[in-house]
């Protein structure tokens, strides 16, 4: 009888630590399918006895960088010496003969005590020191990575959670040769949260400098590490960001990063296009241009292939605007610099203020009060028909493909100075009231889709459902 699920923490376990329990569980109840693998990190206590800097320096950083490294290097090790063991072992052996599911879960930040608020918002990516040592695993065809158990008492899916660089999973994939499947269910991406408090915005929004430079990162990682793909991968779930489906926590009225420039095309969305010929599925939720589809595209083996998009486009700009064409800053974002875009390393001098001012507003009705303004539910024509075209000539390069979908959901949550310049429109969204809040709210799936029909032609059809 076959175990489909084992879990395991690391704290401090060593190899032969996570060997035992493997082999313990496979004693009792046989081979194992799944294996879920939690990386913790050390406790940090920020009292009034032990306080921490304010800002966490490159330094101490590097204890937790060193924290994860080691223990990646000590789940392949013990993973590899599972192999080897099971390959000895009498009957089906201690893998199951589908191959093993590999899940990692990047657990929170804990503190025995929390005394300021910077240190619960982190902006710098965990990464591999030398990902080239890491043993092959023969056994491994789904690897799964992502952030454990995210979301402070705030609703801030990044509260106390360290980001990795989207380099690693794809390191990761090139010592699994057997791999045939990868997902990450939230690959560390959020968008900044419209609270009211003007604290907890400068305390929880994304820094524009590292958020760009992560993309960036992604792309270039994927040109030169995609050679070294395994040939069996052919499916992947990637979700770089989280959606609020209910509600919206957007104000989009305001000016966001250019998260291109200095580059002419977007980096981010031309290694996904890279990676996508490799697949013959794929689930991907991401803030991407029209350079994911930008031709030529030759993706022969791409069979099914579901894109959920940002109304938000990475330059700046929006996909769509208000119903009376409100599209605040259309020129786009704006540029990211070294000096205002990025976090300071030490001391800053408005640290102490911030967190005295919050510390006042923290466990008050304001602390969960949204300045949300959703109102883009119209296609911005030029922006769309650009991501639409690019995506009906894109299909021409997947002969394989049977089904496709390119897809946003709009909400309809204006401010109430927005909402007072549509009352008494007798019509939908207008009159379409939250029956709790009598707020007015209304969530729109904008798609696209293609399914090919044995015998005839595919075709393009376009809906718009709420």
């Amino acid at each position: 009888m076959a175990i489909v699920f084992v879990e395991s923490y690391y704290g401090t376990e060593t190899k032969e630590d996570i060997l035992a329990s493997l082999l313990e569980v496979t004693r009792k109840h046989g081979s194992i399918g799944h294996y879920r693998y939690h990386v913790e990190f050390p406790l940090l206590d920020d009292s009034d006895e032990s306080p921490l800097p304010c800002r966490e320096p490159p330094d101490v950083f590097e204890v937790f960088n060193s924290s994860f490294g080691t223990s990646i290097n000590k789940l392949f090790d013990a993973l590899q010496e599972f192999e080897r063991l099971s390959k000895t072992h009498d009957g089906d052996g201690l893998v199951r003969k589908k191959g093993l599911s590999l899940e990692i879960c990047v657990n929170n930040q804990s503190f025995a005590r929390s005394r300021c608020y910077h240190r619960l918002f982190h902006s710098r990516r965990l990464f591999l020191r030398d990902p080239a040592a890491l043993p092959d695993l023969q056994s491994v065809t789904k690897l799964g990575m992502g952030p454990y158990r995210y979301g402070g008492c705030r609703n801030a899916a990044n509260e106390n959670v360290r980001p990795v660089s989207l380099r690693v999973p794809l390191e990761l994939m090139t010592h699994l040769p057997a791999l045939r499947e990868l997902e990450c269910r939230w690959m560390w991406e959020h968008m900044p949260i419209a609270f009211t408090l003007q604290t907890l915005r400068q305390l929880s929004w994304p820094w524009a400098g590292p958020w760009r430079d992560s993309r960036h990162e992604f792309g270039e990682a994927v040109q030169q590490l995609h050679d070294q793909f395994p040939s069996s991968f052919t499916k992947a779930r990637l979700w770089f960001w989280q959606p609020h489906r209910f509600s919206s926590d957007d104000n989009q009225g305001l000016q966001l990063p250019d998260l291109i420039r200095p580059a002419e095309a977007d980096p981010f969305s031309l290694g996904l296009r890279t990676l996508a010929s490799h697949l013959e599925e794929l689930d991907l939720r991401a803030i991407v241009t029209p350079d994911l589809f930008r031709a030529p595209i030759a993706w022969p083996r791409m069979k099914r292939l579901r894109v959920e998009f940002h109304p938000w486009c990475p330059d700046g700009t929006w996909y769509f605007v208000g119903p009376r064409g409100e599209n605040p800053y259309p020129e786009g974002g704006y540029e990211i610099t070294p000096e205002e875009h990025y976090p300071p390393v030490g001391y800053h001098a408005e640290d102490d203020a911030i967190d005295e001012e919050y510390e006042e507003q923290e466990g008050t009705e304001e602390e969960e009060e949204r300045d949300t303004d959703a109102f883009r539910i119209e296609p911005s024509q030029h922006k769309i028909e650009l991501l639409l075209s690019a995506f009906a000539e894109a299909l021409k390069g997947m002969p394989a493909l049977e089904e496709a979908e390119l897809f946003t959901y709009l909400n309809w949550e204006p401010s109430s100075e927005r909402q007072a310049e549509y009352e008494g429109i007798d019509e939908e969204p207008f009159n379409r009231a939250d029956p709790d809040t009598n707020e007015i709210c209304a969530i729109y799936r904008w798609s696209v889709s293609y399914i090919y029909t044995p015998g005839k032609d595919g075709g393009l059809k376009l809906s718009n459902s709420t």
